[in-house]
């Protein structure tokens, strides 16, 4: 049965997947301008022009133990639906995550979205039943 809240849903999904893109689609057109700054920059050899070599890209989203650790709960996820040959639920994915990470997931259904989102393979096939897909 589709009902407005599963098509609230699907587009939710839809604007996160918009969002990735875009924010893909400004990192590259910077990168080039950035690229083509500097081959400006090594094509003027007058010291009085001020040099954009200096200038580097923005620094990246910060990252650190948590990020590291999310990668590390993700990859070990996936590595668990690998070894499965059935969807497994949820709560048992969790529970072999923790146990293999030592780390805990706080909130499993944002970790499976953030998970599924970065690896196609990965399907919700129903209510809290994951498995990961070798036929595509």
């Amino acid at each position: 049965m589709f009902d407005e809240r599963m098509a609230l849903k699907i587009r939710l999904d839809q604007l996160a997947d918009a969002e990735i893109r875009v924010m893909q689609e400004f990192k590259k057109e910077r990168e080039g301008i950035f690229a083509r700054l500097q081959e400006l920059d090594s094509d003027t050899a007058d010291p009085s022009i001020p040099s954009v070599t200096k200038i580097s890209l923005p620094p990246k989203a910060r990252r650190g133990r948590r990020s590291e650790s999310l990668m590390e709960l993700r990859e070990t996820a996936v590595v668990v639906l690998k070894e499965q040959n059935t969807p497994i639920r949820g709560i048992e994915l969790q529970r072999f995550v923790e146990e293999r990470t030592g780390k805990k997931i706080a909130n499993m259904t944002t970790f499976m979205n953030g998970l599924e989102r970065e690896n196609e393979r990965v399907r919700k096939l129903g209510r809290g039943l994951y498995m990961y897909e070798y036929d595509m």
